[in-house]
């Protein structure tokens, strides 16, 4: 005997109280399964109002369920704070970073936990706040959250709000490592090519089993490659990306060197986009390269228009836009 349908709202009811049921490690693995087991595309935001506002945060909580499935997964494949043994991290000796003493810094990976998941581990004394200076209890000191990926609602202002229509270009992510931005954009835009280049092997492999499982191997690829091997790519590219790709990897001389290659490598009309600004970077670096005669700044957003990200107004100012001239 065969059931009878129950009205969609009912349907929609018994799904909200079945995810408050479990727990968010679960939530996630139950939205994975219901991805695999009715084929749901990245491009199945459903339109049913006119209002952009509504729509753009609707397509914005749907790609967000993608990530969130592949944040999980990731989540289960590499250490809690998403460093890997094998990388060597340089604390800068100069800039706003050289603060970021190793024994007050905490590695924690914007794309695997926002700032609610990060409060709700301090709430379960997973994660403190706060370190002591002189082993007083009242004398204390916020302890340092450092990330080396780019957030999900960062991903979302890049490539919604920040760019323009991507579509049939090529989009480049320079130390691509968990792969943030490579899935961001696939979720976000139609570009043609995803490209993420990654000089860790490990990372590689991590990013090319997501992109396999998730089926995101018809337009994003991986190379394990340091950036100025390939200069042949920058120059294919129409979008670079580069979310602070350096400065905790590789010494200073190195990356001047890399800055030099990049302004040679690429071509005219591309968009450059960076955390921090190359303002900042050059700075820091003390780079003899003349911005100005170099690139030309985005203007940037009207956040009006997306009433739903004006809390991340102050966040998203890190990010920058450029055309190459």
């Amino acid at each position: 005997m065969s059931k009878k349908p129950i009205d969609l709202n009912d349907a929609k009811q018994s799904f909200v109280e079945l995810m408050r049921s479990l727990n968010a490690t679960d939530q996630q693995k139950f939205l994975v399964f219901i991805m695999k087991e009715w084929k749901l595309k990245p491009s199945m935001a459903y339109n049913d109002s006119g209002d952009d506002a509504c729509n753009n945060k609707k397509l914005m909580d749907e790609s967000m369920c993608i990530l969130n499935s592949i944040a999980s997964d990731i989540k289960q494949k590499i250490p809690f704070n998403a460093i890997l043994s094998s990388e060597n991290f340089i604390t800068p000796l100069t800039g706003e970073n050289s603060d970021c003493d190793p024994s007050v810094t905490l590695h924690m990976d914007e794309f695997l936990y926002n700032d609610e998941d990060i409060d709700n581990l301090i709430d379960s004394n997973q994660l403190e706040r706060y370190y002591c200076t002189d082993c007083r209890s009242r004398n204390v000191q916020p302890l340092i959250y450092l990330s080396h990926s780019m957030s999900q609602d960062g991903l979302y202002f890049i490539f919604k709000v920040l760019l323009p229509t991507l579509e049939n270009k090529t989009i480049l992510d320079i130390g691509s490592r968990l792969g943030a931005v490579l899935y961001g954009a696939y979720v976000y835009t139609d570009a043609r090519r995803i490209i993420g280049v990654e000089m860790n092997g490990e990372f590689c492999n991590l990013q090319n089993e997501i992109v396999c499982k998730f089926k995101m191997d018809n337009r994003i690829s991986i190379l394990h490659k340091r950036i100025e091997e390939v200069p042949e790519i920058i120059e294919q590219s129409d979008v670079i990306i580069i979310n602070n790709a350096f400065e905790f990897y590789l010494s200073r001389d190195v990356q001047i060197d890399i800055w030099k290659c990049l302004r040679t490598a690429i071509r005219p009309g591309t968009l450059l986009v960076t955390r921090p600004s190359v303002e900042t970077t050059f700075k820091i670096l003390l780079i003899g390269i003349s911005i100005e005669k170099w690139l030309k700044p985005f203007k940037k957003p009207d956040f009006n228009k997306f009433p739903f990200l004006l809390d991340y107004e102050d966040k998203f100012s890190e990010i920058w836009c450029y055309e190459v001239l």
